[in-house]
């Protein structure tokens, strides 16, 4: 056996935070040098927009660990892992495989968050790009990437298209928030709070001024379209035409008279996007039922 290829997998599956649960069976299936092998562990978590920290786990999730041997030597590789989060009072199961090296390594409770329809901020290393290889003594450039998945559909693997925004896309998670009249927010450490909780990929809960009440509100980063989305205390979400209706109002008298006029200001030209995947349709939904 090779004992420092073990430790190394050992290593691995610690730092994607499988802890080490897994050890005594890792250690077993290599001693009998099977070619390839899955192990699995399961956990229920709470709810992602879960409020209190003592609240009921009711979020299944079982990952499917996948290791193969080397055809060349006695090195095992863990190459992949299946996720499958199974929710309380929704009937649909959602299943996800992550490629350690295509999906930069995304950790357990990351692959949790991704299938629950959160998005979340994550340095990664960008590989390929002989154009930077004067860079840091040749190092590979390190970069901030948000990531997202698109839930609506599956590719031809039976995974949802993993989307990763690069800096250059633009998203200005600060100038989405200060969009809206969020109660708190317009003090600097609260907004470095709440935006660092969304960038770790979790809801962050507040108040917002709609009309002349102020609603309790759950909000979560939208790299995507370049804004938060917004619920309320049913996890309903709330429409930006709900939130300034004098500006909805405008607006739409302005599309009137523009039809009236032959001028459609819906035809825009469509600008290439740098995600991989086609553009989906953005639809109002209750998050997470």
């Amino acid at each position: 056996m090779n004992e420092k290829n073990l430790e190394y997998l050992k290593k691995t599956l610690e730092n994607l935070g499988f802890g080490k649960k897994l050890n005594d069976v890792l250690e077993t299936a290599i001693s009998r040098e099977m070619p390839n092998f899955s192990l699995g562990i399961a956990t229920r978590m709470r709810p992602a927009e879960s409020k209190e920290n003592n609240a009921m786990r009711t979020e299944n999730i079982d990952f499917k660990i996948n290791f193969n041997r080397s055809k060349e030597s006695d090195m095992y590789f863990l190459n992949n892992y299946k996720v499958t989060l199974t929710r309380k009072d929704d009937p649909i199961v959602r299943e996800q495989t992550f490629d350690l090296m295509r999906d930069h390594r995304i950790t357990a409770l990351q692959a949790y968050k991704l299938l629950s329809g959160l998005s979340f901020e994550k340095e990664v290393y960008l590989r390929g790009h002989n154009e930077n290889r004067e860079q840091s003594e040749g190092q590979p450039q390190k970069i901030s990437m948000w990531f997202k998945l698109n839930l609506d559909v599956t590719d031809a693997y039976g995974n949802h298209p993993l989307r990763t925004f690069r800096p250059e896309y633009g998203y200005d998670l600060g100038k989405a928030i200060a969009k809206y009249p969020i109660k708190g927010l317009d003090v600097p450490e609260k907004l470095q709070e709440a935006m660092t909780t969304m960038r770790n990929g979790n809801y962050y809960h507040g108040e917002m001024t709609i009309g002349k009440k102020s609603v309790p509100v759950t909000i979560a980063a939208n790299p995507q379209i370049k804004t938060i989305d917004i619920y309320d205390k049913n996890m309903v979400e709330i429409r930006d035409e709900a939130i300034f209706p004098e500006q909805a109002k405008t607006k739409k008298t302005e599309q009137e008279q523009a039809k009236e006029v032959g001028n459609d200001p819906k035809q825009t030209q469509q600008v290439e996007q740098p995600w991989v995947q086609e553009t989906e349709l953005d639809t109002g939904r209750k998050r997470g039922r």
